[in-house]
């Protein structure tokens, strides 16, 4: 089994354990001694970023819920992040990036996989 794999199935047992509700806060942090612990021994440390991500994507898909990152070249104004509101649904986890690479423009992208890409990085890119 290669290494993307076992993320992947570490991702899935993380999210089934988020996914129970402990009975206590003491039982919550066992469980999270107890997966770093885990992760540390099978020298998967290194990719707990990774994990928790991967996780995070499966439980929010569990619950039809979508991750959904606005990146742009500079802070949103106020009215910009109005209309940036308005494509995302209730339960939705938004986050924004400045990425000044972008020059200008936005790129969306939803569930770490779908992307709308209407920046001026990439016009030019067509265009060259």
């Amino acid at each position: 089994m290669n290494k993307q794999t076992k993320v992947k199935l570490y991702a899935k047992a993380l999210a089934e354990v988020i996914s129970k509700k402990p009975a206590s806060a003491k039982e919550a942090l066992a469980w999270q001694n107890n997966f770093v612990k885990l992760l540390v021994n099978a020298g998967y440390e290194n990719k707990a970023k990774e994990i928790l991500s991967l996780a995070e994507d499966i439980i929010l898909a569990k619950q039809g819920r979508r991750k959904i990152t606005f990146e742009t070249a500079r802070k949103t104004t106020l009215s910009q992040k109005k209309i940036l509101e308005k494509f995302a649904k209730k339960g939705d986890v938004v986050k924004e990036k400045i990425n000044s690479e972008l020059i200008a423009g936005i790129k969306i992208i939803i569930n770490d996989s779908q992307q709308f890409d209407a920046s001026m990085q990439s016009r030019l890119r067509k265009i060259f």
